[in-house]
């Protein structure tokens, strides 16, 4: 009896003791690193309590993307911190439309008179559509923007376009470009508002990130379909309430995995359920071939890209019942 006693207590005294060599060796290694939550993009960006965060009002400034991009980007934003030269409120007698993202819809790497909705509006003059995408939005964002903005542009159709990756944007820690901002969480079937979850300093450890990051690499839980699927019908109820016809698009990455299929295939099967037009450009934009529509060595679209874009997402809009 003792014998078994003494070698537990040996037991728990050298794994006691090799926590901290395991420690040691994941920083030098560099394996998981915390998340950031110092947003490092003050210059460009400023924390909003009601959308999380935007661009400063009536910024203007340029940017290189990707940082080694031999071309300079004007980036301008309207006094509301969304990139573009309109105002949201501007009267306007088109047809409107508003289509809400992430960096895709930003327009990412390329300039304002070349995003997908600039081109939209190129192909069809008779509507005004309107850009409201922002950098590592993902659905929780995109449904506070339409909920605070919305009733500012008042447009008859709102394309909510949800990159693949979007899905994970969900989880408690993640802070899109480093701000702590509100998050989303299902009390039953209910959304309520949580706080940010507070960064300790046991949250520094590798070993704790390490066992937090096996975690969510599990697809079923850094997915969330079941607080995904919570803020799609927000989204419709939002759509009622705000008396506009809602949309869904998804936009692909480079790839098309496992999980791209999962993703996708869950907002067809909830689009088709709730009777939303949908539309899955997967099979547009790998046709056109990765180097043609996608900018070298990244994940974003080009010029290309986003003219492809525009056409299926006017295809989409135009489809609506008259």
């Amino acid at each position: 009896m003792r014998s078994s006693v003494a070698r537990a207590v040996l037991v728990g005294m050298s794994m006691f003791l090799a926590l901290p060599l395991l420690e040691g060796a994941l920083w030098a290694t560099g394996q998981y690193a915390p998340p950031s939550m110092d947003p490092g993009t003050q210059d460009i960006y400023e924390f909003d309590p009601h959308v999380g965060y935007r661009l400063r009002p009536l910024l203007k400034t340029e940017q290189r993307y990707p940082a080694d991009s031999p071309e300079v980007i004007p980036i301008v934003a309207n006094s509301d911190g969304f990139r573009g030269r309109r105002e949201f409120g501007q009267a306007d007698d088109r047809f409107r439309v508003l289509v809400v993202g992430d960096s895709f819809v930003f327009g990412q790497g390329v300039r304002e008179d070349d995003r997908l909705t600039e081109q939209m509006e190129r192909l069809e003059p008779r509507w005004r559509v309107d850009n409201m995408g922002m950098t590592g939005w993902g659905p929780d964002l995109m449904v506070r923007a339409i909920e605070r903005y919305g009733g500012k542009i008042r447009p008859e159709v709102v394309v909510l376009a949800i990159y693949t990756d979007d899905f994970r944007r969900l989880v408690p820690y993640y802070a899109g470009v480093g701000y702590r901002y509100p998050k989303f969480e299902l009390a039953g079937s209910e959304l309520v508002d949580v706080p940010f979850p507070p960064q300790t300093i046991w949250d520094r450890l590798r070993l704790v990130q390490w066992q937090r990051q096996m975690t969510w690499n599990d697809p079923a839980v850094r997915n969330r379909y079941d607080l995904n699927e919570a803020l799609l019908e927000r989204y419709l109820h939002d759509a009622s309430a705000m008396r506009f016809a809602p949309m869904v698009a998804f936009f692909p990455g480079t790839g098309d995995n496992a999980e791209d299929q999962a993703r996708r295939g869950f907002l067809l099967t909830w689009a088709t359920r709730r009777k939303v037009p949908y539309v899955d450009l997967t099979e547009t934009m790998q046709g056109a071939g990765i180097d043609t529509v996608f900018i070298p060595k990244n994940w974003h679209w080009n010029r290309a890209g986003h003219r492809l874009a525009a056409e299926q997402l006017v295809k989409l809009v135009a489809s609506r019942p008259q």
